[in-house]
């Protein structure tokens, strides 16, 4: 595929090069690929682009030669193969050319030309997306999600408590998508075109997953010195009490980053650090343990032996258990009741989300009920509030009725 593309793309120096030499050229990537950078290939990544914005004629040439391959794979990885990869990837090349080489003045060689082009390319393909969403929203936004998704997912990993699970974690992605999806794609049609898209985005994302955080952990107060310090202090606060992690600057530098609008750096973690412990405690608060928890030693102490509880329920207990199934099942049988009345689509929905015995991805239930990944979003968000409406009702009636 690449060498189709590269043929296409290739400038007057590069036509004699023969089938014999693309073909040793693509034998040779995986091999070329698993070498490691050493100072003397950085030396020569930097002559090669010094020799590009020189506007030497065959550096060009040498430059997708080298680095072909690597834009490829970012292309791949961002937009997929086929017409639409092929495409994208003349799209960076024209970029890159534009004006000189001017983006990549930048490179200085201390980082490798390939960590660079992953950079440079990800926000050509970025902007390119942009003005497709301000075109035509709703055909651009499963690309939306093949370019984004691993990031939000590791947004996800990086703001949320380390100890919920995958189900949780899948939800939280769904709500992030259903924002973005909200009043159509309103907060991704409203950038500017100031700075990076990508970098724009993933401000979007921190933002409501902080939202999404605060919503499930309401209880949650900062102590009021730590409220009427900086963003830092509290985020440092948040990561040490909140979330268990340890009190060294690199492990804090991991959990913070991506929570700010620019990550600190060490010296600003380890002042930010010495100010909080001086105005607060800097301990992970322990789960409350349920109050008929006591100590084993203690027991034998006090009682020479021990008197272990009946673990079965007691009649009261069991009155109880009977009443909430009662419950329980006069619920779903309201919940069908009323689904006879839904749109097909709406009770197609219902039906497949209920019928998993594990929470299944927004994507999995687009393939089964056909329609935009972007639509399941929305039936999600109407079945949300329509099941909260028959739950009410159901508690109404439930009050009437006693």
């Amino acid at each position: 595929m690449w060498l189709r593309i590269r043929s296409v793309h290739r400038g007057p120096a590069q036509g004699a090069l023969d089938a014999d030499r693309d073909k040793s050229f693509t034998d040779n990537v995986a091999s070329s690929k698993a070498k490691p950078t050493t100072p003397s290939s950085r030396q020569s990544e930097r002559l090669l682009v010094n020799a590009m914005l020189a506007g030497e004629a065959a550096a060009a040439s040498r430059f997708l030669e080298r680095m072909g391959d690597t834009l490829w794979a970012i292309v791949v990885k961002l937009e997929g193969a086929g017409a639409q990869g092929e495409a994208a990837f003349l799209h960076v090349v024209a970029a890159l050319e534009a004006d000189g080489y001017a983006r990549l003045k930048g490179f200085d060689g201390r980082a490798r030309l390939a960590t660079y082009l992953s950079l440079v390319a990800r926000d050509i393909l970025g902007d390119r997306l942009a003005r497709r969403f301000s075109e035509a929203p709703h055909d651009a936004w499963s690309r939306f999600v093949r370019f984004f998704e691993s990031d939000i997912r590791s947004r996800i990993a990086q703001q949320m408590p380390r100890n919920i699970g995958s189900a949780a974690r899948e939800d939280a992605y769904q709500e992030v998508c259903l924002k973005l999806i909200e009043n159509d794609f309103h907060r991704i049609r409203a950038y500017a075109g100031r700075g990076s898209f990508t970098g724009y985005v993933l401000t979007v994302v921190d933002r409501i997953l902080i939202d999404l955080i605060r919503r499930d952990a309401p209880r949650r107060r900062l102590p009021a010195a730590v409220a009427r310090s900086a963003p830092l202090d509290q985020a440092i606060y948040a990561a040490v009490v909140w979330e268990g992690c340890p009190r060294d600057i690199e492990r804090l530098a991991t959990a913070l980053r991506g929570r700010l609008e620019r990550d600190p750096e060490a010296g600003e973690i380890a002042e930010a650090l010495t100010r909080v412990a001086g105005i607060a405690r800097l301990e992970r608060t322990p789960p409350s343990q349920p109050a008929d928890a006591i100590s084993l030693d203690r027991l034998v102490e006090d009682g020479g032996g021990l008197s272990l509880a009946d673990s079965a329920p007691t009649p009261e207990d069991s009155l109880l258990l009977a009443e909430e199934e009662r419950s329980r099942a006069a619920l779903v049988a309201a919940v069908k009741a009323a689904a006879a009345d839904l749109p097909t689509d709406e009770r197609l929905y219902l039906q497949i989300v209920f019928a998993a015995n594990d929470p299944l991805p927004a994507r999995d239930i687009a393939k089964l009920m056909g329609y935009p990944v972007e639509e399941v979003y929305r039936l999600k968000q109407r079945t949300r509030r329509w099941l909260k409406e028959v739950a009410v009702q159901f508690e109404k009636n439930s009050d009437m009725s006693v």
